[in-house]
């Protein structure tokens, strides 16, 4: 660590490295809870995709593949920028680490913004089964409406930790803009960083797994 740059010890922690460790385990623990909700999503897609191949396929097909694509480039961006985040954070280059978390908040934005267009052309294109005012494109085959259900219900859940993570991000950026952040609260970013990379990773499964493999 840079001169001038570290953690204010909590009085219930002995040490800061302590802290450091404690902080963590915390956000680990929590993170493997989270992907075991998503891997539940991600293994019924592909039995289902065993089960009803055609069906499956005929929804992957109305699947923007595109916007899937750039979203994933968006998301591996921002994964850069927070990375560069936390290395400026530890070379004490404050701000440089706020122009890189608020360019992580914008491309976070830009991957909302796509899905929120995509989930347009859904509903334009008839693909939103649980809509009963609107009846669903692929009526004739019952099991691509499980598919479809199960998209909507991952990429939704994906949608809300990415929101939650902009707005968390937007709040810490404006805390990292005033003098001695960096000198109080560093492990702050570290341990975002890890919740930034999981939104990313998650993702990463996802768009093989609904957009791709069932081509």
């Amino acid at each position: 660590m840079a001169p001038g740059v570290g953690v204010a010890r909590v009085e219930h922690f002995a040490t800061v490295e302590q802290q450091r460790h404690a902080a963590v385990l915390g956000i680990w623990a929590w993170l493997v809870t989270e992907l075991l909700l998503f891997s539940a999503l991600f293994l019924v897609a592909l039995v289902l995709r065993l089960q009803h191949p055609e069906a499956v396929k005929a929804a992957a097909l109305h699947l923007k593949f595109w916007i899937g694509a750039v979203n994933t480039v968006v998301l591996i961006c921002s994964s850069l920028t927070m990375s560069m985040a936390i290395a400026f954070s530890r070379m004490g280059w404050q701000r440089a680490m706020v122009r890189a978390m608020l360019a992580t908040a914008a491309l976070g934005s830009l991957f909302l913004v796509l899905k929120g267009y995509e989930y347009y052309a859904d509903y334009e294109e008839h693909m939103m089964p649980f809509l009963a005012l609107r009846p669903y494109a692929l009526a004739e085959t019952p099991a691509s409406r499980l598919f479809v259900n199960l998209y909507y219900v991952a990429t939704s859940l994906h949608g809300l930790h990415l929101f939650t993570g902009i707005s968390i991000l937007l709040g810490m950026t404006w805390m990292a803009a005033k003098p001695g952040f960096l000198a109080r609260h560093q492990n702050w970013i570290e341990v975002y960083g890890l919740y930034w990379h999981f939104i990313d990773l998650i993702w990463i499964l996802a768009f093989p797994i609904l957009y791709v493999v069932n081509r």
